[in-house]
């Protein structure tokens, strides 16, 4: 699944962090992000929200690594760039796996979500699940599985 890179970085870790990066995120290729905002209400708390729903089905698929909010302490971290989302909520994302000591990028994953809702309150939960669904079964495929 990486398009570049590895995970084997994550062989002795128990937590990554993750963030959700939507600065330079379009709507339908050439609208700005804020145009699918406008589409309907959205809760204020929408990017801590959707990330809720990362962590909870990635951590549902792993078993050692858990998923976390950004912190000072962990070495790891998930950087979900969402690079355009479509007109039905689905988005496009290249997903950075960065070892924030190193300030290294060791592995660059591409995600095409196939779950999306435009007018969810909860503005990218679908995707965030989708996401959070989807590298958690490849870590726990390729690291914790190894063991």
């Amino acid at each position: 699944m990486p398009v570049k890179g590895g995970v084997d970085c994550l062989k002795n870790a128990d937590k990554v962090m993750i963030e959700l990066d939507c600065s330079k995120a379009t709507y339908l290729g050439d609208n700005s992000f804020s145009d699918f905002l406008n589409l309907a209400r959205r809760a204020k708390d929408w990017e801590e929200r959707s990330l809720d729903y990362f962590f909870e089905w990635f951590n549902d698929e792993t078993k050692k690594i858990t998923a976390v909010p950004v912190n000072n302490s962990d070495q790891f971290k998930l950087v979900i760039v969402v690079k355009d989302v479509q007109k039905s909520g689905r988005i496009t994302a290249e997903i950075k796996l960065i070892d924030t000591k190193a300030n290294t990028t060791e592995a660059l994953f591409f995600l095409k979500g196939s779950d999306g809702d435009n007018n969810d309150i909860i503005t990218l939960r679908d995707p965030m699940k989708d996401a959070g669904e989807t590298i958690g079964k490849y870590l726990r495929k390729n690291i914790e599985k190894k063991k």
